[in-house]
C-alpha cells in the first residue's frame, strides 16, 4: 500500500512548515505474533536494560547452540533487513551469559547464548548499546531518505539491507546527481529540526483510515513508526525517539541498478566513522601534495595530469630505447651469431620490448635466440625464439632441457617459449658454454 503526498511542490511546503502530514516509505511488517514474550523494543527503542524470567530453554538441533525464551525482552530479533541485537544476560544464579544472536522461530523469540540457563531463572538483560544505537540511526535514515524519494519522485523502496557499517537501499527509479544531493540536504534539514519519532498500534479499523506506507497490504497487527508531521510507516524494528538522534545522514554512494537506483548511506556513528576515515586519508594526501585541506581534489587532478604526461613521455623513451637495443642486438647477431645460439641479457626492456627483440633477431637466423630480462638479485624472465628458417631446431626440447638443468619454469610453442629462472647470469652463461661445447 502506497499512500502519501507527491511532488516537489508538496515537499517544498513541508520544508518551510510541518502543519500538513507528508507520508514516507516504511518496511514490511514482520512483527512477532506470539503471546508468550512481551516485546519491549516495540514500545521503546531506547530501552537497553530490563528484568525478565527465563520461561523455556533448549538447544537448536542442527547447530547445538543453546537458547532461551524470556517472558519479556528488549532484544530485537533479526528481521526486515536488520540484524539482531546482541548483548548479555546477567543471571541471578548462572552469572553473565552472552547473547550472540536473536531469532524468531515458530513464533517464539529465541535468545542464543554461549552458556545454558535453566528455565525459571531471573535475569537482567543488557543490550549492546553501541550496536543498537547505530542500527536505529541507520534504519531511521533509511526511512527518511526513501520517504523523501517517494514524495518527490514517486519511486518505491524495493530493497533494504543493513551491514555492520552502512545501509544499502534500492529504489525503483533513476536519480541524477543533483537530485541525490537535494534529497540528502532535505533529509538533514529534518534531522536538525529534531522531530519526534513515536510508535503506535492502530486497530484494523484505524489502519484502514490511516495513510501509511508498507510493502504489503497490512491492516491487522500493524505497528506504525511516525516521524511527527513527516512520516508514517509500518515497521517492526526499534527506533530512536527523535530525528536529532540520527546525528547526520550521508549518502555515501549510488549507482543505477535494475532500472532504478542503488544507494549506500550511513547516519550517526557510522557517518562519523566514515568521515573520520576520509579525514585521515585526506590528511595523507595533503601531506604528500602539500595541498590545503579543501583543495586536495584539484591537487590530485593536477598531479594526475602531470603523471600521465610523464607516463606518455616515458613510454616514448622506452620505445626508442627498445628500438636501439633491438637494432644493436640484430647487428650483433648478424655479425657474431653464426654458432646457432645467441644469448642476450638486459635490464632496460620490458616484456613487450624483449619479445620484439626476439622476433627481430630470429628473422633469417637459423639458430636459437635466448633473451633474458632482469638481474641476479631478482632473477630473470626469459624468452627463447627460433626463426622460421631454423628448421632443424626443436625449441620445445631445448627449453625443457634448460628448465631441467637450471630449475627454471616455462614453456610455449615451437617458435617461441617463455619462462623464469632463478639462476644468476654467470650460471646461465656457464650452461650456455656447456651446450656450445657439446655442439
Amino acid at each position: 500500500m502506497m499512500i502519501g503526498s507527491k511532488g516537489h511542490e508538496a515537499m517544498e511546503q513541508f520544508v518551510s512548515s510541518v502543519n500538513g502530514q507528508i507520508l514516507l516509505l516504511g518496511m514490511k511488517n514482520e512483527r512477532n505474533k506470539n503471546n508468550e514474550t512481551e516485546l519491549l523494543y516495540e514500545q521503546d527503542g531506547m530501552l537497553m536494560d530490563f528484568r525478565a524470567v527465563v520461561i523455556s530453554a533448549g538447544e537448536e538441533e542442527a547447530s547445538k547452540k543453546p537458547y532461551v525464551c524470556l517472558d519479556r525482552t528488549a532484544f530485537f530479533p533479526e528481521g526486515g533487513g536488520q540484524m539482531s541485537d546482541t548483548g548479555t544476560l546477567e543471571c541471578d544464579d548462572t552469572g553473565i551469559v552472552n547473547v550472540t544472536d536473536v531469532q524468531t522461530v515458530d513464533g517464539s523469540v529465541r535468545h542464543y547464548v554461549d552458556k545454558s540457563i535453566a528455565a525459571g531463572e531471573k535475569i537482567t538483560g543488557h543490550i549492546d548499546r553501541k550496536k543498537r544505537m547505530r542500527m536505529m540511526q541507520d534504519h531511521g535514515a533509511e526511512h527518511l531518505v526513501c520517504g523523501l524519494i517517494h514524495n518527490l519522485f514517486g519511486y518505491e523502496n524495493v530493497g533494504f539491507h543493513m551491514t555492520d557499517e552502512e545501509v544499502v537501499v534500492d529504489v525503483s527509479g533513476p536519480l541524477t546527481d543533483e537530485q541525490i544531493r537535494m534529497i540528502e540536504e532535505k533529509a538533514n534539514e529534518i534531522v536538525f529540526r529534531n522531530v519526534p519519532v513515536t510508535i503506535s498500534f492502530p486497530s484494523p479499523e484505524e489502519a484502514l483510515k490511516t495513510e501509511y506506507r508498507s510493502k504489503l497490504d497490512i491492516y491487522e497487527n500493524v505497528r506504525l513508526v511516525t516521524i511527527e508531521g513527516v512520516d508514517v510507516c509500518a515497521c517492526c524494528a526499534p527506533h530512536v525517539s527523535s530525528t536529532g538522534q540520527f546525528g547526520v545522514i550521508k549518502i555515501l554512494s549510488y549507482m543505477p541498478h535494475r532500472g532504478g537506483m542503488r544507494m549506500t548511506l550511513a547516519a550517526g556513528a557510522d557517518a562519523y566513522a566514515d568521515y573520520t576515515s576520509l579525514h585521515d586519508s585526506n590528511a595523507i594526501i595533503m601531506d604528500i601534495l602539500s595541498a590545503p585541506r579543501d583543495k586536495t581534489g584539484s591537487a590530485v587532478a593536477d598531479h594526475m595530469d602531470r603523471f600521465m604526461a610523464l607516463k606518455e613521455e616515458n613510454t616514448s623513451l622506452r620505445r626508442a630505447l627498445s628500438d636501439l637495443v633491438t637494432q644493436k642486438a640484430v647487428a650483433d647477431i648478424r655479425e657474431n651469431g653464426q654458432d646457432d645460439l645467441y644469448v642476450f641479457f638486459t635490464d632496460s626492456l620490458d616484456q613487450v620490448g624483449l619479445r620484439n627483440l626476439v622476433n627481430e633477431c630470429t628473422k633469417g637466423y637459423t639458430g636459437v635466440v635466448c633473451a633474458f630480462l632482469g638481474d641476479d638479485s631478482k632473477g630473470y624472465r626469459y624468452i627463447f625464439g627460433a626463426g622460421s628458417e631454423a628448421a632443424d631446431v626443436d625449441l620445445i626440447a631445448f627449453t625443457k632441457a634448460f628448465n631441467e638443468e637450471t630449475g627454471s619454469k616455462g614453456g610455449g610453442s615451437g617458435l617461441q617459449t617463455t619462462g623464469q629462472t632463478p639462476k644468476t647470469r654467470l650460471e646461465i652463461e656457464n650452461y650456455v658454454d656447456k651446450i656450445r661445447k657439446k655442439a
